[in-house]
Protein backbone atom coordinates (compact mmCIF):
# COMPACT_ATOMS: atom_id res chain seq x y z
CA UNK A 1 0.00 0.00 0.00
CA UNK A 2 1.27 3.44 -0.83
CA UNK A 3 -0.45 5.73 1.49
CA UNK A 4 0.72 9.22 -0.36
CA UNK A 5 -0.72 7.71 -3.31
CA UNK A 6 -3.94 6.87 -1.57
CA UNK A 7 -3.63 10.64 -0.53
CA UNK A 8 -3.62 11.64 -3.57
CA UNK A 9 -6.29 9.78 -4.98
CA UNK A 10 -8.26 11.22 -1.96
CA UNK A 11 -7.30 14.47 -3.57
CA UNK A 12 -7.23 14.48 -7.56
CA UNK A 13 -9.71 12.30 -7.81
CA UNK A 14 -12.30 14.60 -5.66
CA UNK A 15 -11.27 17.26 -8.27
CA UNK A 16 -11.70 15.18 -10.96
CA UNK A 17 -15.29 14.34 -10.01
CA UNK A 18 -15.99 18.06 -9.38
CA UNK A 19 -14.54 19.51 -12.44
CA UNK A 20 -16.37 16.31 -14.68
CA UNK A 21 -19.80 17.47 -12.74
CA UNK A 22 -19.67 21.16 -13.00
CA UNK A 23 -20.58 21.51 -16.87
CA UNK A 24 -23.91 19.40 -15.70
CA UNK A 25 -25.24 20.82 -12.59
CA UNK A 26 -28.49 21.08 -12.25
CA UNK A 27 -29.55 18.88 -15.07
CA UNK A 28 -31.41 15.79 -14.44
CA UNK A 29 -30.46 11.84 -15.41
CA UNK A 30 -32.07 11.76 -18.48
CA UNK A 31 -31.12 15.51 -19.89
CA UNK A 32 -27.50 13.97 -19.67
CA UNK A 33 -27.94 11.10 -21.08
CA UNK A 34 -30.04 12.65 -23.77
CA UNK A 35 -27.28 14.86 -24.25
CA UNK A 36 -23.57 13.01 -23.73
CA UNK A 37 -24.90 9.95 -22.48
CA UNK A 38 -22.02 9.79 -20.38
CA UNK A 39 -20.32 12.39 -19.06
CA UNK A 40 -16.21 11.21 -19.64
CA UNK A 41 -14.39 13.98 -20.86
CA UNK A 42 -13.96 17.90 -19.38
CA UNK A 43 -16.20 20.53 -20.44
CA UNK A 44 -16.23 24.35 -20.28
CA UNK A 45 -19.15 25.85 -18.24
CA UNK A 46 -21.25 28.81 -16.49
CA UNK A 47 -20.34 29.33 -12.64
CA UNK A 48 -20.53 32.52 -11.11
CA UNK A 49 -18.15 31.52 -8.45
CA UNK A 50 -15.40 29.22 -10.59
CA UNK A 51 -12.89 29.33 -13.20
CA UNK A 52 -14.96 27.81 -15.91
CA UNK A 53 -12.46 25.86 -17.81
CA UNK A 54 -12.27 22.39 -19.16
CA UNK A 55 -11.09 20.72 -15.99
CA UNK A 56 -11.18 23.39 -13.24
CA UNK A 57 -12.72 22.94 -9.94
CA UNK A 58 -15.13 24.43 -8.36
CA UNK A 59 -16.28 25.18 -4.64
CA UNK A 60 -16.35 21.69 -2.97
CA UNK A 61 -12.15 21.05 -4.52
CA UNK A 62 -11.91 24.81 -2.97
CA UNK A 63 -13.00 23.96 0.41
CA UNK A 64 -10.94 20.52 0.10
CA UNK A 65 -8.10 22.33 -0.11
CA UNK A 66 -8.75 24.90 2.48
CA UNK A 67 -9.39 22.01 4.75
CA UNK A 68 -5.91 20.18 3.95
CA UNK A 69 -3.93 23.83 4.44
CA UNK A 70 -5.09 24.23 7.71
CA UNK A 71 -4.50 20.60 8.67
CA UNK A 72 -0.53 21.29 7.52
CA UNK A 73 -0.58 24.59 8.83
CA UNK A 74 -1.40 23.38 12.25
CA UNK A 75 0.67 20.71 12.16
CA UNK A 76 -2.07 18.43 13.32
CA UNK A 77 -5.63 17.76 14.00
CA UNK A 78 -7.40 20.95 13.49
CA UNK A 79 -10.38 23.08 15.63
CA UNK A 80 -12.44 25.29 14.23
CA UNK A 81 -10.52 28.30 15.03
CA UNK A 82 -7.70 26.75 12.87
CA UNK A 83 -10.05 26.23 10.12
CA UNK A 84 -11.46 29.76 10.41
CA UNK A 85 -8.21 31.63 10.51
CA UNK A 86 -7.25 29.55 7.02
CA UNK A 87 -10.45 30.86 5.37
CA UNK A 88 -9.88 34.34 6.76
CA UNK A 89 -6.05 34.64 5.19
CA UNK A 90 -6.86 32.76 2.05
CA UNK A 91 -10.41 32.15 1.26
CA UNK A 92 -10.98 34.16 -2.02
CA UNK A 93 -15.48 34.59 -1.94
CA UNK A 94 -15.28 34.71 -5.89
CA UNK A 95 -14.69 30.66 -5.72
CA UNK A 96 -17.39 30.14 -3.92
CA UNK A 97 -21.16 29.70 -2.78
CA UNK A 98 -22.68 31.67 -0.67
CA UNK A 99 -22.87 29.45 2.63
CA UNK A 100 -18.95 29.79 2.77
CA UNK A 101 -19.09 33.56 1.83
CA UNK A 102 -21.38 34.05 4.68
CA UNK A 103 -19.41 32.05 7.14
CA UNK A 104 -16.50 34.01 5.94
CA UNK A 105 -17.70 37.29 6.91
CA UNK A 106 -18.91 36.23 9.98
CA UNK A 107 -15.37 35.25 10.86
CA UNK A 108 -14.54 38.61 9.56
CA UNK A 109 -16.29 40.14 11.80
CA UNK A 110 -14.80 38.13 14.50
CA UNK A 111 -17.76 35.60 15.19
CA UNK A 112 -16.30 32.85 17.26
CA UNK A 113 -15.68 29.96 14.30
CA UNK A 114 -17.39 27.46 16.87
CA UNK A 115 -20.79 28.75 15.98
CA UNK A 116 -20.15 30.52 12.16
CA UNK A 117 -22.00 28.05 10.77
CA UNK A 118 -25.57 28.05 12.95
CA UNK A 119 -28.29 28.74 10.93
CA UNK A 120 -26.33 28.25 7.42
CA UNK A 121 -28.07 28.08 4.26
CA UNK A 122 -28.52 24.29 3.49
CA UNK A 123 -25.17 23.59 1.49
CA UNK A 124 -23.10 20.24 0.87
CA UNK A 125 -19.47 21.88 0.48
CA UNK A 126 -18.40 21.02 3.44
CA UNK A 127 -19.42 17.11 2.86
CA UNK A 128 -17.43 16.09 0.37
CA UNK A 129 -14.56 18.97 1.21
CA UNK A 130 -14.09 17.08 4.68
CA UNK A 131 -11.53 14.39 3.57
CA UNK A 132 -8.51 15.44 4.38
CA UNK A 133 -9.92 15.08 8.25
CA UNK A 134 -10.47 11.26 7.59
CA UNK A 135 -6.61 11.23 6.00
CA UNK A 136 -4.92 13.06 9.19
CA UNK A 137 -7.22 10.45 11.43
CA UNK A 138 -6.10 7.58 8.98
CA UNK A 139 -7.76 3.93 10.76
CA UNK A 140 -9.28 5.73 13.42
CA UNK A 141 -13.21 6.44 11.86
CA UNK A 142 -14.65 7.64 15.76
CA UNK A 143 -12.06 9.96 15.64
CA UNK A 144 -12.49 11.02 12.17
CA UNK A 145 -15.99 11.55 12.42
CA UNK A 146 -15.64 13.84 15.83
CA UNK A 147 -13.49 16.09 14.06
CA UNK A 148 -15.69 16.63 11.08
CA UNK A 149 -18.32 17.29 13.08
CA UNK A 150 -16.69 19.80 14.84
CA UNK A 151 -15.00 21.57 11.80
CA UNK A 152 -18.51 21.39 9.70
CA UNK A 153 -19.99 23.54 12.36
CA UNK A 154 -17.73 26.53 10.89
CA UNK A 155 -20.40 26.11 7.84
CA UNK A 156 -23.08 24.00 8.56
CA UNK A 157 -25.87 23.31 10.79
CA UNK A 158 -28.33 20.44 12.06
CA UNK A 159 -27.48 17.13 9.99
CA UNK A 160 -25.42 18.60 7.88
CA UNK A 161 -22.62 18.54 10.05
CA UNK A 162 -23.69 14.97 10.76
CA UNK A 163 -23.62 13.97 6.87
CA UNK A 164 -19.76 15.84 7.21
CA UNK A 165 -18.56 13.32 9.65
CA UNK A 166 -19.96 10.50 8.35
CA UNK A 167 -17.66 11.04 5.13
CA UNK A 168 -14.74 11.80 7.52
CA UNK A 169 -15.35 8.22 9.20
CA UNK A 170 -15.47 6.58 5.58
CA UNK A 171 -12.30 8.00 4.16
CA UNK A 172 -10.33 7.33 7.53
CA UNK A 173 -11.48 3.00 6.81
CA UNK A 174 -10.70 3.73 3.07
CA UNK A 175 -6.68 5.44 3.60
CA UNK A 176 -6.57 1.89 5.54
CA UNK A 177 -4.95 -1.26 4.35
CA UNK A 178 -6.88 -3.78 3.45
CA UNK A 179 -9.72 -1.62 2.73
CA UNK A 180 -12.54 -2.40 0.85
CA UNK A 181 -15.58 -0.59 -0.82
CA UNK A 182 -17.61 -2.89 1.55
CA UNK A 183 -15.67 -1.86 4.37
CA UNK A 184 -15.74 1.80 3.53
CA UNK A 185 -19.95 2.02 3.33
CA UNK A 186 -19.88 -0.77 6.48
CA UNK A 187 -18.18 2.29 8.41
CA UNK A 188 -19.86 5.09 6.91
CA UNK A 189 -23.53 3.29 7.98
CA UNK A 190 -21.85 2.58 11.70
CA UNK A 191 -21.07 6.49 11.90
CA UNK A 192 -24.17 7.82 10.78
CA UNK A 193 -26.99 8.91 13.21
CA UNK A 194 -30.65 10.25 13.03
CA UNK A 195 -32.27 11.24 9.62
CA UNK A 196 -28.63 11.38 7.88
CA UNK A 197 -28.95 7.38 9.29
CA UNK A 198 -32.07 6.99 7.83
CA UNK A 199 -31.57 8.61 4.57
CA UNK A 200 -28.39 5.93 3.78
CA UNK A 201 -30.74 2.99 4.91
CA UNK A 202 -33.00 3.85 2.25
CA UNK A 203 -30.90 4.70 -0.70
CA UNK A 204 -28.75 1.25 0.38
CA UNK A 205 -32.33 -0.76 0.24
CA UNK A 206 -32.78 0.93 -3.19
CA UNK A 207 -29.34 -0.26 -4.43
CA UNK A 208 -29.79 -3.69 -3.25
CA UNK A 209 -33.19 -4.21 -5.08
CA UNK A 210 -31.15 -2.60 -8.32
CA UNK A 211 -29.43 -4.40 -11.08
CA UNK A 212 -27.58 -2.09 -12.61
CA UNK A 213 -26.27 1.51 -12.11
CA UNK A 214 -28.77 2.75 -14.87
CA UNK A 215 -31.68 1.09 -12.80
CA UNK A 216 -30.41 2.98 -9.78
CA UNK A 217 -30.14 5.67 -10.59
CA UNK A 218 -33.81 5.93 -11.93
CA UNK A 219 -35.05 4.17 -8.43
CA UNK A 220 -33.61 7.01 -6.89
CA UNK A 221 -35.36 9.62 -8.92
CA UNK A 222 -38.53 7.49 -8.58
CA UNK A 223 -38.51 6.65 -4.80
CA UNK A 224 -35.52 8.11 -3.17
CA UNK A 225 -36.18 12.18 -3.57
CA UNK A 226 -38.94 13.47 -1.15
CA UNK A 227 -40.10 16.26 0.73
CA UNK A 228 -37.44 16.02 3.43
CA UNK A 229 -34.46 17.60 1.43
CA UNK A 230 -35.25 20.35 -1.11
CA UNK A 231 -36.47 23.47 1.10
CA UNK A 232 -39.27 24.61 -1.22
CA UNK A 233 -41.25 23.96 -3.80
CA UNK A 234 -40.73 20.44 -4.69
CA UNK A 235 -40.44 20.05 -8.27
CA UNK A 236 -39.25 16.28 -9.38
CA UNK A 237 -38.31 17.68 -12.53
CA UNK A 238 -35.67 20.15 -11.46
CA UNK A 239 -32.87 20.86 -9.41
CA UNK A 240 -33.93 23.34 -8.31
CA UNK A 241 -37.05 26.59 -8.37
CA UNK A 242 -36.00 30.03 -8.65
CA UNK A 243 -33.02 30.35 -6.68
CA UNK A 244 -33.62 27.79 -4.22
CA UNK A 245 -31.29 24.43 -4.85
CA UNK A 246 -32.94 20.95 -3.88
CA UNK A 247 -30.22 19.01 -3.35
CA UNK A 248 -28.32 18.49 -0.06
CA UNK A 249 -26.16 16.52 2.22
CA UNK A 250 -29.49 14.29 2.47
CA UNK A 251 -29.48 13.43 -0.80
CA UNK A 252 -25.85 13.81 -2.03
CA UNK A 253 -23.95 11.16 0.62
CA UNK A 254 -26.60 8.59 0.32
CA UNK A 255 -26.76 8.87 -3.08
CA UNK A 256 -23.23 8.51 -3.43
CA UNK A 257 -22.74 5.61 -1.11
CA UNK A 258 -25.56 3.91 -3.47
CA UNK A 259 -23.91 4.50 -6.46
CA UNK A 260 -20.91 3.01 -5.43
CA UNK A 261 -22.32 0.00 -4.16
CA UNK A 262 -22.87 -1.03 -7.52
CA UNK A 263 -19.70 0.37 -9.40
CA UNK A 264 -18.21 -3.17 -9.05
CA UNK A 265 -14.95 -0.77 -7.10
CA UNK A 266 -13.58 0.86 -10.91
CA UNK A 267 -12.68 4.24 -9.98
CA UNK A 268 -12.83 5.89 -13.13
CA UNK A 269 -16.49 4.50 -13.62
CA UNK A 270 -17.74 5.24 -10.02
CA UNK A 271 -16.82 9.07 -10.81
CA UNK A 272 -18.54 8.89 -14.07
CA UNK A 273 -21.58 6.82 -12.70
CA UNK A 274 -22.08 9.92 -10.49
CA UNK A 275 -21.55 12.60 -12.55
CA UNK A 276 -23.99 11.17 -14.84
CA UNK A 277 -26.66 11.06 -12.16
CA UNK A 278 -27.35 14.51 -12.27
CA UNK A 279 -29.21 17.31 -9.85
CA UNK A 280 -25.96 18.36 -7.75
CA UNK A 281 -23.46 16.34 -9.89
CA UNK A 282 -20.01 17.99 -9.10
CA UNK A 283 -21.18 17.18 -5.70
CA UNK A 284 -21.68 13.65 -5.83
CA UNK A 285 -18.91 13.38 -9.04
CA UNK A 286 -16.59 14.68 -6.45
CA UNK A 287 -17.54 13.29 -2.96
CA UNK A 288 -17.36 9.33 -4.66
CA UNK A 289 -14.17 10.64 -6.64
CA UNK A 290 -12.42 11.60 -3.08
CA UNK A 291 -13.93 7.78 -1.57
CA UNK A 292 -12.83 5.64 -4.55
CA UNK A 293 -9.61 7.62 -5.01
CA UNK A 294 -8.88 7.17 -0.98
CA UNK A 295 -8.86 3.57 -1.76
CA UNK A 296 -7.56 2.80 -4.39
CA UNK A 297 -5.31 5.27 -5.19
CA UNK A 298 -4.64 8.21 -7.91
CA UNK A 299 -2.18 5.29 -9.67
CA UNK A 300 -5.71 3.95 -10.46
CA UNK A 301 -7.10 7.43 -11.99
CA UNK A 302 -7.07 8.13 -15.42
CA UNK A 303 -3.95 9.39 -15.85
CA UNK A 304 -5.51 12.01 -18.77
CA UNK A 305 -7.89 13.50 -16.25
CA UNK A 306 -5.20 13.64 -13.82
CA UNK A 307 -2.67 15.42 -15.93
CA UNK A 308 -5.45 18.19 -17.21
CA UNK A 309 -7.15 18.81 -13.88
CA UNK A 310 -3.83 19.75 -12.66
CA UNK A 311 -2.75 21.91 -15.22
CA UNK A 312 -6.38 23.51 -15.42
CA UNK A 313 -6.08 24.08 -12.23
CA UNK A 314 -2.37 25.95 -11.65
CA UNK A 315 -4.04 29.60 -11.32
CA UNK A 316 -6.10 28.52 -8.15
CA UNK A 317 -2.92 27.16 -6.53
CA UNK A 318 -1.11 30.07 -7.17
CA UNK A 319 -3.71 32.22 -5.54
CA UNK A 320 -4.29 29.85 -2.85
CA UNK A 321 -0.87 29.48 -1.46
CA UNK A 322 1.47 31.88 -3.61
CA UNK A 323 3.17 29.06 -4.86
CA UNK A 324 3.60 28.00 -8.56
CA UNK A 325 4.76 24.37 -7.61
CA UNK A 326 2.12 24.32 -5.64
CA UNK A 327 -1.03 21.26 -6.44
CA UNK A 328 -3.12 18.65 -5.37
CA UNK A 329 0.09 15.98 -5.17
CA UNK A 330 2.47 18.15 -2.89
CA UNK A 331 -0.71 18.84 -1.04
CA UNK A 332 -1.03 14.72 -0.49
CA UNK A 333 2.66 14.50 0.58
CA UNK A 334 2.27 17.29 2.90
CA UNK A 335 -0.80 15.70 4.78
CA UNK A 336 1.25 12.53 4.94
CA UNK A 337 3.88 14.32 6.69
CA UNK A 338 1.34 15.40 8.95
CA UNK A 339 0.20 12.19 9.78
CA UNK A 340 3.88 11.09 10.53
CA UNK A 341 3.38 13.65 13.16
CA UNK A 342 0.58 12.39 14.66
CA UNK A 343 2.07 8.98 14.61
CA UNK A 344 4.96 10.60 17.31
CA UNK A 345 2.29 12.28 19.33
CA UNK A 346 0.19 8.53 19.36
CA UNK A 347 3.82 7.07 20.62
CA UNK A 348 4.52 9.50 23.33
CA UNK A 349 1.02 8.98 24.52
CA UNK A 350 1.03 5.53 24.51
CA UNK A 351 4.36 5.81 26.47
CA UNK A 352 2.43 8.13 29.13
CA UNK A 353 0.22 5.73 29.59
CA UNK A 354 2.46 3.05 30.00
CA UNK A 355 4.17 4.90 32.70
CA UNK A 356 0.64 5.73 34.43
CA UNK A 357 -0.49 2.32 34.46
CA UNK A 358 2.52 0.34 34.93
CA UNK A 359 2.42 -1.79 37.81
Amino acid sequence: MDITDKAYGCLIGGAIGDALGAPVEGWTYKQIKDEYGTVEDFKHYYMPYANTEPGAVTSETTMRQLVGLAIVKKGGRISPPDFGEVLCDHLNPDRVWISEEIALRKLSAGMNPWETGTGAVPDNKMTSAVTPIGIVNAGNPTQAYQDGYVIASVVQDGHYRHATATVAAGIAEAVSPGATIESVLATMIDHACGVVARAIDLAMGIAQESDSVDDLIVSLYDDFLDWRWPPVNWNREKYNTGKVFSANTLEVLPVSMAILSVSESDVNRSIVNGVTYGRDSDAVGSLIGSITGTLHGASSIREDWKMKCERANREFFEELEGDADADFRSMARRLIEVLKHERSRARERTDLLDEMLAD
